[in-house]
């Protein structure tokens, strides 16, 4: 076998530093879009969560007019 015979460096396989570096990198903005999406989805549902409380009170405000 021709291939078997040679050796590979594994100075130019290896991703070395920067290779390293740039995961990390991905690594920590993939972290920090997640909690700021987590904090974009909580403010939305408590948003919902208060309009629903107030178009409840308005429709009961409402009954109890329409009742008198």
């Amino acid at each position: 076998m021709l291939f078997a015979e040679e050796t590979i460096d594994p100075q130019l396989v290896s991703p070395g530093a920067v290779g390293f570096f740039a995961t990390a990198f991905v690594g920590v903005i993939t972290v920090l879009l997640l909690l700021d999406m987590v904090r974009r989805m909580r403010r939305v549902n408590m948003r919902a969560d208060i309009q629903a409380k107030l178009d409840a009170e308005q429709a009961a405000e409402g009954t109890a007019e329409s009742q008198k």
